[in-house]
């Protein structure tokens, strides 16, 4: 009979040990997430629920956003960015959804077993600390947009789009020139470029890229609308995307038998910069002090407050 009860009590065990010690690394277990209750079904046929999905929005920008008030105000962005997306869906497939999202299982594989147990308990953290909160100007849910890193101040959508939105607008964020990021130095033969613009089926040569490539249009910060030669024309957005730079701020210059490309900040310089918020964090500015900046005018409200 005793060893009856011993094989009970280690096969108990056996079950409730896996829990007992995330508990003891972390500090909670998974089944104390709160949940939305929308359900997004990913790639896999697997479905997780709508919070899970935001803490794995979350996850996939670590390298910027390192300091626990930081984190909270990025996840409250992406947040809103997943609700406005889903609206009124209890489900919805991920590929409708057009974010970025990383799995606990690609979050373990890329930072190892032991970091990561540390990472998702700074990210059960964040959503528990603000599940249910995003950001509103006036009654409408933001589009809140981000980028990676500003070139020293963030950009008004006016100016990219001729659009007035009042909660992007251009702000300071001086910080970011400290990034490792913040510049982007890409040099070529122009024989390598003609090659990569004819790869897209573009008619060019060394010789016509040296005497006639220009940036024929750029907005007052820089951004490029328009790159020309006397062949062709492309966007900012398609040069960006052929060269593969990481933003539209960028200049040319002819350096002896090269091309030399200069690009300035990552992403599109709208909405919060994550560097930059990171960079205030580390002051000991708040989640919402750093919203409140980055997106001025809005305010964070609780979606699910009557529920709770």
């Amino acid at each position: 009979m005793k060893k009856i009860i011993q094989g009970i009590l280690i096969f108990s065990l056996s079950l409730l040990l896996p829990g007992i010690f995330t508990m003891i690394m972390t500090g909670r277990t998974d089944g104390n997430q709160k949940e939305m209750g929308t359900k997004v079904i990913l790639e896999d046929g697997e479905s997780v629920d709508g919070e899970q999905f935001v803490i794995g929005m979350t996850a996939t920008e670590l390298s910027y956003v390192k300091e626990e008030e930081a984190i909270k105000a990025w996840m409250i962005v992406c947040r809103t960015n997943f609700m406005k997306a889903v609206g009124d869906a209890e489900e919805v497939a991920v590929g409708d959804l057009s974010l970025d999202y990383i799995t606990k299982e690609e979050l373990e594989n890329n930072h190892g077993r032991k970091a990561w147990l540390a990472i998702n308990n700074q990210l059960n953290e964040a959503s528990e600390e603000t599940f249910g909160q995003v950001l509103y100007y006036g009654d409408v849910m933001i589009d809140a947009l981000y980028h990676p890193v500003s070139i020293g101040k963030t950009i008004a959508a006016s100016e990219i789009y001729s659009v007035e939105v009042p909660y992007l607008i251009s702000v300071d964020s001086s910080q970011d020139v400290e990034s490792s990021n913040y510049m982007n130095v890409t040099i070529m033969t122009y024989k390598e470029s003609a090659k990569k613009l004819q790869e897209k089926g573009y008619d060019e040569t060394a010789s016509s890229l040296r005497k006639n490539l220009a940036v024929d249009e750029q907005t007052e910060n820089g951004y490029v609308l328009t790159v020309a030669t006397k062949k062709n024309e492309w966007t900012g957005e398609e040069w960006k995307d052929i060269f593969s730079l990481p933003s539209t701020n960028f200049y040319l210059e002819d350096y002896g038998e090269r091309l030399r490309i200069v690009t300035i900040g990552k992403g599109h310089g709208m909405g919060m910069s994550l560097y930059g918020a990171n960079a205030l964090a580390e002051k000991s500015l708040q989640a919402e002090t750093l919203l409140s900046y980055y997106y001025p005018g809005t305010e964070i409200k609780n979606e699910f407050s009557d529920e709770e």
